[in-house]
């Protein structure tokens, strides 16, 4: 299973020597990869690369000298990359001129606002905060004129709160809190202006996920504690409850996945599956009965028709695991570290839906980054730190013809690291 030929590459020792350049918030912007680093002079700060180590540089030093910006919530809009620093919203072209502050929010809750940034109709869409109106939905097209309050739901001081943004047939459903009702709503946007609510959720409710699926969004939401997976069409009077986790003695949901039109999703220690109705949401199978488990099953992701994930079935460690959608089609995938023992594969990631890439340790590698084709067996994708010793990658994401990942080899601290999405040049 070990490949046949080195597969991945340094990108740069953007903090030479062992100390890590805490690589994170990486964020595909239209082929160019955005991220945040340390390069042990400025502290954290925005840089992009195109994949070479000529192409990998810092964008802007927002915070001058040594002192780290908080830089949170890339945010790609129409080939640039909106993102918060501390209680300020910034946009960014890829070059130093072009990185920009486009407004503060000043409040009590220091660097709380902006937050929930959102692509949504070539704009950026978020929560954002002045004291005339609380905390409520903004607007901004990428110019400081142009970044504005676009809906004060509760008139007035008081908060909405909108978050949990997501399109549905062009319409911007989102979560909000209604002061006059005292209780937690699902409302969309139309056409800018017009607000239509779709649901209430209970004073205590929140959104945890959603996923959109055809014409329909899938809602898993806490129903005042209790975790419940619901669907809407978008029209009033379409929202229903599908299933209450509380109905199986499970504590919560970890993941929505979508195939073939359908949504499956983790309860305890079990797959389950809904078509959009009730009669329709049925357990797959439980991979670790009576466990009490809220962690088995972690990391569904759907490559080609399947969804694979990492299990631990309480027999051979937490490994990876396949399931096509029936309980006899759910199985152990690869025993990567055999017997009892766990790879504890993590960071899934589906490239053009024909690889798979994760972190996992074999048991004699250590934790390295691996590749599994459509149709093919797992393989190791590079004992970057060699041995028994491990690398660690995460992050794993795709931009123009690469996957970038961070990773520690052992000789230059967690750096940025790639792969090409395609390996013509070697041997399988």
């Amino acid at each position: 299973m070990r490949s046949s030929c080195p597969r991945a590459r340094l990108v740069e020792d953007i903090n030479e020597g062992l100390e890590p350049s805490s690589i994170a918030n990486l964020t595909d912007v239209n082929g160019k990869l955005f991220f945040t680093a340390d390069d042990g002079e400025h502290g954290v700060e925005l840089w992009k690369s195109d994949g070479t180590r000529g192409g990998t540089r810092l964008v802007k030093d927002i915070t001058p000298g040594a002192a780290s910006s908080a830089i949170r919530e890339l945010t790609e809009v129409n080939g640039k990359v909106f993102f918060a620093v501390g209680s300020e919203l910034w946009k960014s072209d890829g070059t130093e001129r072009g990185t920009v502050r486009l407004a503060t929010f000043e409040s009590e809750f220091a660097d709380v606002f902006p937050r929930n940034l959102f692509e949504y109709r070539g704009k950026l869409v978020f929560e954002g905060f002045d004291e005339e109106h609380g905390s409520e939905l903004w607007v901004s097209d990428g110019t400081s004129r142009g970044t504005r309050l676009l809906l004060d739901y509760n008139p007035g001081l008081e908060s909405s709160g909108p978050s949990d943004f997501v399109e549905l047939d062009g319409d911007l459903v989102f979560e909000v809190f209604d002061e006059a009702d005292l209780t937690v709503k699902l409302v969309k946007l139309e056409d800018w202006r017009r607000v239509v609510e779709l649901a209430d959720l209970g004073d205590e409710s929140s959104v945890r996920k959603t996923l959109v699926v055809g014409h329909r969004l899938f809602i898993y939401y806490t129903d005042e504690g209790d975790p419940t997976i619901a669907v809407t069409t978008g029209r009033p009077g379409t929202f229903r409850d599908l299933f209450s986790t509380r109905s199986v003695g499970a504590s919560g949901v970890r993941d929505l996945v979508a195939l073939e039109g359908k949504v499956y999703f983790q309860v305890g220690s079990a797959l389950w599956v809904t078509d959009g109705t009730e009669a329709g949401t049925r357990l797959v199978k439980d991979v670790l009965p009576d466990s009490g488990e809220d962690d088995v099953l972690l990391f569904l992701t759907v490559l080609s028709n399947r969804i694979y994930f990492s299990a631990d079935d309480g027999v051979a460690g937490r490994e990876l695991w396949i399931s096509d959608g029936t309980e006899g089609g759910t199985r152990l995938f690869a025993d990567l570290n055999p017997g009892p023992a766990s790879s504890s594969p993590t960071d899934l990631l589906n490239v053009h839906n024909s690889k798979l890439f994760f972190a996992a340790d074999d048991g004699v590698h250590g934790r390295e980054p691996w590749k599994l084709h459509r149709g093919g067996t797992p393989e190791l994708l590079m004992d970057i730190a060699p041995g028994m010793a491990s690398s660690s990658p995460r992050g794993f994401i795709r931009s123009d013809e690469d996957i970038f990942f961070a990773a520690d080899d052992g000789r230059r601290g967690e750096e940025l690291w790639a792969t090409p999405k395609e390996h013509n040049d070697c041997r399988r």
